[in-house]
């Protein structure tokens, strides 16, 4: 076990070898971060520990700083070539440090993100009720879900992928602000695709759910919205929770092909904004690699919809911090995935 002093010059540790060399491998630490054995009280170099002999006399770049193999980038081929290992709580453990020592750049740029999100959700409902969609049957508005995905994707395709950019470079240690999260608009096209396309296919997954249980709703709904002086006000979550439980088995079918297949593509937006992949080669290259160990990215995913349940309970501005951090934790694995080499 080891403490290190990192760049901010604060103490970190006791952490173990494994971790120090995830670091090096992030750029977090070099040959020159100062370190002390457990058990010592003398602060020495990295480089100077023999297991850490890799960091001795790096190449220098253009700059003069030390060039580490863990800069250079992975092609996709190298990345398809190899395997993985995924360390959830590891992931959770080192989001937290990343999002406790980068609170300010993080929080704002995810507080960015609700303003984004909720801009775009208010337009579209308000585009909505202009041209009279509040009007229609209930069982048509079940078909308008694809509509709402395409005018949704426009802005939160191009926000999430610079929301990616911007807590990967803090993960780095590059340059970041909040205002980059509009750095993803300049991939707009994939991005835009690479959100629409996963979301579309989900939709159509749950597709026979949501008819079997609007067949049941369609005709309350209808008399509600037609006169809603005759129908009983508690009538309403009784109706609500008699449609969607209605149809268990089904809903379970569904969601089950859906969680399949939008897991596997979770890593869509983050590599197409930091691998320059088109939206096709990028959903592609999520599904092959989370396809190899799909259960421990499940599980982080569960874990982090855990911690956000946590922070709704914390009437909802739990979520303010909670998300965020999931975020970190998930940019983790996806440096462990589909990170930088190490030599």
């Amino acid at each position: 076990m080891y403490k290190i002093i990192g760049a901010d010059q604060k103490e970190y540790g006791p952490i173990s070898a494994d971790q120090i060399h995830q670091w090096i491998a992030e750029g977090r630490v070099n040959g020159q971060t100062r370190a002390c054995a457990e058990g010592s009280e003398e602060w020495k170099p990295l480089e100077t520990f023999p297991e850490f002999a890799i960091l001795a006399n790096p190449a220098p770049t253009a700059t003069g700083a030390p060039a580490f193999a863990s800069e250079a980038p992975v092609s996709r081929e190298e990345i398809l070539a190899r395997d993985y290992s995924l360390d959830i709580m590891s992931c959770f453990t080192r989001g937290w440090e990343l999002f406790k020592n980068n609170f300010a750049t993080l929080f704002v740029t995810f507080l960015l993100f609700i303003v984004l999100a909720v801009a775009i959700s208010g337009a579209v409902q308000l585009t909505f009720a202009a041209i009279g969609v509040n009007r229609l049957p209930f069982a048509t508005k079940m078909y308008l879900g694809p509509v709402y995905l395409i005018f949704s994707a426009l802005v939160l395709g191009p926000a999430m992928g610079g929301l990616y950019q911007v807590y990967l470079a803090t993960l780095r240690g590059q340059p970041a602000n909040a205002g980059d999260i509009f750095g993803g608009f300049k991939s707009f096209q994939d991005l835009f695709l690479g959100k629409l396309i996963p979301g579309f296919v989900a939709t159509v997954c749950m597709l026979p759910y949501n008819i079997a249980s609007a067949a049941k709703m369609a005709p309350f709904f209808d008399k509600l919205q037609q006169n809603p002086s005759s129908v009983d006000p508690k009538e309403v979550f009784s109706v609500m929770l008699s449609g969607y439980t209605s149809s268990l088995p089904l809903f379970f079918v569904c969601l089950v092909v859906t969680m399949y297949l939008s897991v596997n593509w979770q890593f869509t937006l983050p590599l197409i904004v930091d691998k320059k992949m088109g939206f096709w080669t990028a959903m592609g290259t999520s599904w092959r690699m989370v396809h190899r160990h799909w259960f421990h990215v499940f599980g982080l995913l569960v874990l982090m919809g855990l911690l956000n349940i946590a922070g709704v309970c914390l009437c909802c501005i739990g979520l303010l911090f909670t998300f965020p951090l999931g975020l970190t934790a998930f940019v983790y694995a996806y440096e462990d995935i589909f990170g930088r080499k190490v030599a």
